[in-house]
């Protein structure tokens, strides 16, 4: 096929990958990723952009941070999938730990998988086997236990298979894996980097599959050409997700974090200008600077560097005719204009969050969202990573059926993932937990209930395992209402042990008949126990007369 097979891209990877290819760099994040997304500003000099070395300037590019929230995104989708770990029954222990390579296991390999999807809108797996071990002569070793070819599989991401063809029967007719070759073998010639390509091709006239390697350099090791894979009758790899040309949730996610981290660089370059402010100058100075100075004793170089000596700016002064100002000063701008820049980046970020669904940032319109927005919130977040683990599932017993076929001692299992998730805003269920607790009137199944609420947030947040978590909950079902009853002490209760209410266990000796009920309150809330006790008194002896006399049992 010739140099084809280096140079064809699909249709879907021509048009996706740019924002894929960005997508990946968000999660990786880094420097590569600040280099690829940082907006230079239109009136931005060399100086500002890039900085001086000679001068020891920093550059705002060299200075520019990155807050990965996309990776957050990333690592909080998977965190979910994998919480409660898939079950994998009749599984060989020994291979589930290396599943993916050396010490890879089968959870890291599929929760790699999960990554590859969310970034990258669809991925592959190839279940491959481990080369044929041979003697000092070059003989391959008897087929033993120990000597046999291990199976394994490996994730190939969208930016790493250019091209594929799927038949309308779902079958796979071939597929162009590109992956980077490094060869330092020889201590005495130049390190090798190359792109490779293999085709993997179905013939049909056969049945057979072969395999053909193109490198963009020349390699110094063999490259296989219309080479048969033995053993195999269909193509070893397994489609993840839905190849697309429709753009994906996650490009928008990349495109608000590329937003916030502009915000962010830009808003501490204007901290900056604040802290030192643009210099205004008479052009008088500098006509007076020339005069004086003469460029026969110093030159035109000299001159200069005694210019910017003089007026100390960071940038280059604004210059004014004497009958505008004629006064040399400094501008910089307002501090409440810097506030705009940070609101916009905390804008930015909720609706990054509000995109998939976390709605991390939600605590300013907490009030005014309804019950019924928040429970269709909540909805279709566990109908999404429900969604997810079905897919991970079924390409996980896709890759154990063709290792089976690869091996057939292979041992087969059946992968059966959780998909029921129930997401869980921490904050808003610790604050219903205190309001709830803060009730005049609470009932022992309104206790039970805090208390199992309480667990949950102990769970979510890692604070107990599930096993645990279960124990408690049976334990907080098992206690019987009258312990869950709360001690109410009664604001007229008999405090003195006397069968009365009031201070002196008499009725009374000072008569508060006088006092407004609003001063018999007052009285009641001061620092003055004896006093506060007598007001209490009166004030339940006046309500004595009106309505049923509060008891500890209505009370409660």
């Amino acid at each position: 096929m010739g140099t084809i097979i280096s140079t064809r891209k699909h249709p879907f990877y021509t048009k996706r990958m740019p924002q894929l290819d960005l997508n990946r760099l968000a999660n990786a994040g880094g420097r590569d990723y600040i280099d690829a997304r940082l907006w230079r500003a239109p009136n931005e000099t060399d100086a500002q952009w890039f900085g001086d070395k000679e001068e020891g300037i920093v550059g705002r590019k060299e200075r520019s941070c990155l807050v990965n929230d996309a990776q957050r995104i990333v690592s909080k989708i998977r965190q979910y999938i994998f919480k409660k770990a898939p079950e994998r029954k009749g599984a060989d222990e020994e291979w589930t730990a290396q599943a993916g390579g050396e010490g890879v296991s089968v959870n890291d390999f599929m929760g790699r998988v999960c990554d590859a999807l969310t970034t990258g809108q669809w991925c592959w797996i190839q279940v491959d086997t481990t080369s044929p071990k041979y003697d000092q002569f070059g003989n391959p070793l008897p087929q033993t236990l120990e000597n046999k070819p291990t199976v394994f599989w490996r994730l190939w991401e969208s930016c790493s298979v250019p091209d594929w063809c799927i038949e309308a029967d779902g079958t796979l007719r071939w597929i162009v894996v590109r992956t980077l070759v490094f060869n330092n073998t020889d201590p005495m010639q130049e390190p090798l980097l190359c792109r490779l390509s293999t085709l993997f091709y179905l013939n049909p006239a056969d049945g057979k599959v072969y395999k053909t390697e193109e490198a963009d350099k020349p390699v110094p090791f063999p490259l296989a050409t219309h080479e048969e894979v033995k053993g195999l009758d269909s193509i070893p790899f397994i489609l993840v997700g839905n190849p697309s040309s429709e753009g994906w949730w996650f490009d928008d996610v990349e495109n608000i974090q590329a937003q916030v981290m502009n915000y962010d660089s830009m808003h501490n370059e204007t901290l900056t200008d604040a802290v030192y402010p643009q210099l205004v100058v008479p052009m008088g100075l500098l006509n007076t600077l020339e005069t004086n100075v003469s460029l026969d004793k110093v030159g035109a170089k000299q001159l200069i560097i005694l210019q910017r000596e003089l007026i100390k700016g960071r940038k280059n002064p604004f210059y004014e005719q004497a009958e505008e100002k004629g006064v040399t000063r400094y501008i910089q701008p307002a501090s409440g204009d810097l506030e705009l820049v940070t609101k916009e980046q905390e804008r930015k970020r909720k609706l990054l969050f509000d995109m998939c669904g976390l709605a991390l940032f939600n605590r300013e319109s907490r009030q005014v969202q309804t019950a019924e927005s928040k429970s269709f919130d909540q909805l279709d977040t566990n109908a999404t990573l429900g969604n997810r683990a079905l897919l991970l599932q079924r390409a996980e017993r896709l890759a154990v059926m063709l290792s089976e076929y690869f091996d057939p001692s292979f041992k087969k299992y059946d992968p059966v993932y959780n998909t029921k998730f129930d997401v869980v805003d921490v904050e808003k269920l610790a604050d219903a937990i205190t309001q709830m607790s803060q009730l005049p009137h609470i009932t022992p199944k309104m206790r039970r209930l805090c208390l199992k609420a309480a667990m949950r947030i102990l769970l979510e947040t890692g604070g107990v395992d599930e096993d645990t978590y279960n124990g408690i909950m049976a334990e907080i079902d098992a206690i019987p209402d009258d312990k869950l009853q709360p001690q109410v002490t009664l604001p007229f209760d008999d405090d003195d042990g006397t069968g009365d209410n009031d201070a002196t266990g008499e009725g009374g000796d000072d008569d508060l008949s006088d006092k407004t009920d609003d001063e018999l309150r007052e009285m009641a809330e001061s620092d003055d126990t004896e006093e506060a006790r007598r007001a209490k008194a009166e004030i339940r002896r006046r309500g004595e007369g009106q309505k049923t006399p509060l008891t500890r049992d209505a009370a409660v």
